[in-house]
């Protein structure tokens, strides 16, 4: 469930108070009480006392007078018990994701007095002592920040009841309301960035210092004013992410419509915010327009246009326009030529021949990206919006199969290596088993258990294990072979050919992977062994099936594990006739 930012909270709660009466009120009370549990009941009656309210009516639960004392306090004792660490043992956690008991953390006795002044921290805050909240917080975070000469320390994970980003949150608006009106463009700018690197990676926002209260931000749009002069004049990614914000707080879509329009070749991305403006104002016509127009403006080879033309599929949906929906994943996939966007393309084009040619121009596409100079690539780090494809042959392996371009798709996958089928980008794990499901007749929802388990193999591994949006890749993968390659022909010497690469492939395969006990790996080869079986069993060839079978067998007489093996793989499939 998406969480609600504390002002639309208030003022939620605020709303629906004034929207009852004083018996409705009652009602409310009565409920709750009856989902009190007995040993929380004098709890309950406590709180049904007169209380004092505070600013936006929040009320002042916690004394904050002695706060910086008790937290320069804690950071004493910590600072001490750092000083005193003992060095972990062999099985400590070093990753903190795993179960610890206490006694294996010199740390676990601080985290719940830290999270009691992290929520004292907040109610000074709240009850709009800024400037003790402001120091309050710079405090407690640089405890957070404190580590052992092993890395241990106190995380921000270990404080369950904190909401870690709220606190920034309060802080910087804290920071904001202490500062002099000239000193805070600079001032606000200097610690968002820092907050940036202590959050490895995670901008905070200007939205956040207005969402985190229920008050107005003091002095909005004279600080607009000055924080978009001021953010013209710094360089990096960070200042022109928070211009753009700042353009649209204060100007709105017609705001971010002047940004791109005056700015867009500098500052792409500001076209990208026009449209989501756009876009939530439900102007689909003209997310056409102005992504047209973005099209026009930016140069062709920019990875950005692979979003813009994101933007432009959106609106075609909405619309319900096809034609526009396949010129705009053909778009896309042109900036950004991967296997997600290769999907894309198969589910708007259509059937048939003119299916084919697409695949056709996606394959050619696929070949002259990949023989391009290798480009960095920062798509590891932020959302990767100006980042170049990562190139992919797995990309290329199924391009060439959609397109029953199985000549090039063999000749790619010739040129790799028999072992190291589990890295994505070795096309042989799929090709293979790929030409041998063909060769079967069967459907490749209805491959015997063996070659199954190949296919499914060679499948994920092509995927590279990436998530699309809507669904795991290779989930669509298995849609498009479910029905689609069944309609591949090939005449009887290309299929005889293509099988017999396969079968020499899987002898190499076999051969290295027991040859060099590869134990790990002796499973794999036995399946690839009878899967090779199964399907010259399907193609009405049992003879050679049975015999590749056997060839291998007395091969490896003496490698009694790859010989277990291989007696289970043969049993699964008899079991499955």
């Amino acid at each position: 469930m998406e969480k609600i930012s504390l002002k639309t909270f208030w003022e939620t709660v605020e709303l629906r108070l004034a929207a009852c009466s004083a018996e409705q009120l009652r009602a409310i009370v009565r409920a709750q009480a009856q989902e009190v549990a007995p040993n929380g009941r004098q709890a309950f009656l406590d709180k049904l006392g007169p209380v004092e309210p505070g600013p936006a009516g929040i009320t002042r639960a916690i004394e904050p007078e002695d706060l910086l004392a008790d937290i320069e306090e804690l950071a004493g004792e910590l600072e001490d018990a750092v000083a005193e660490a003992p060095e972990p043992h062999d099985d400590y956690e070093w990753d903190r994701y795993g179960e610890e008991d206490d006694e294996d953390d010199p740390y676990a006795g601080f985290v719940e007095p830290l999270a009691a002044l992290f929520d004292r921290a907040q109610a000074a805050f709240d009850y709009a002592d800024q400037q003790l909240a402001r120091d309050a917080y710079a405090a407690l975070f640089d405890i957070l920040n404190r580590q052992d000469n092993y890395g241990r320390g106190i995380m921000p994970s270990d404080l369950t009841g904190v909401d870690i980003s709220e606190a920034w949150a309060r802080y910087l608006r804290a920071v904001y309301e202490t500062e002099q009106a000239h000193d805070r463009p600079a001032t606000l700018f200097n610690e968002m960035l820092d907050i940036q690197r202590r959050m490895i990676g995670a901008r905070p926002k200007l939205d956040d210092l207005i969402q985190i209260s229920p008050l107005p931000l003091p002095d909005r749009d004279s600080f607009l004013a000055d924080w978009i002069a001021f953010l013209r004049g710094q360089p990096g990614g960070e200042a022109d992410a928070w211009l753009r914000e700042a353009v649209g707080l204060a100007h709105g879509t017609t705001g971010l419509e002047a940004l791109a329009r005056g700015e867009g070749k500098q500052r792409p991305r500001a076209y990208l915010d026009w449209f989501t403006a756009l876009a939530q104002e439900g102007k689909p016509r003209e997310v056409l327009v102005a992504a047209q127009e973005a099209f026009d403006v930016l140069p062709a080879e920019l990875p950005i246009h692979a979003a813009i033309a994101d933007h432009l599929c959106a609106a075609a949906e909405k619309l319900d326009e096809p034609a526009l929906l396949a010129a705009g994943r053909w778009e896309a996939f042109t900036a950004k030529p991967c296997l997600a966007r290769l999907l894309d393309l198969w589910d708007s084009a259509g059937t048939g021949d003119a299916r084919t040619a697409l695949m056709r121009r996606a394959q050619q596409r696929l070949q002259e990206y990949l023989a391009q100079p290798q480009k960095s690539n920062a798509a590891w780090g932020g959302d990767g919006l100006e980042s170049p494809a990562l190139p992919s042959k797995a990309a290329l392996a199924h391009a060439c199969l959609f397109a029953g371009d199985l000549d090039v798709a063999r000749t790619l996958a010739a040129r790799e290596q028999v072992l190291g089928w589990s890295s994505g980008e070795n096309t042989q794990g799929l090709i293979v088993p790929y030409f041998l499901g063909l060769s079967s007749g069967r459907s490749f929802t209805a491959l015997p258990p063996n070659l199954a388990q190949v296919w499914q193999a060679g499948l994920q591994t092509s995927t590279g294990y990436v998530m699309s949006v809507e669904q795991p890749i290779v989930q669509r993968l298995q849609r498009i072979y479910a029905v689609e390659p069944v309609a591949v022909t090939w005449d009887h010497n290309t299929r005889e050919t293509l099988v017999a690469w396969c079968l020499d492939i899987a002898r190499q395969r076999v051969a290295g992977i027991v040859s060099n006990q590869h134990r790990g790996s002796y499973g794999k080869a036995a399946t690839l062994t009878v899967a090779c079986a199964e399907a010259l069993r399907l193609g009405g060839n049992a003879s050679g099936g049975n015999a590749f079978l056997e060839a291998v067998r007395t091969r490896f007489p003496r490698h009694s594990a790859f010989q277990a093996e291989l007696r289970a793989a043969i049993v699964l499939m008899e079991r499955a006739k």
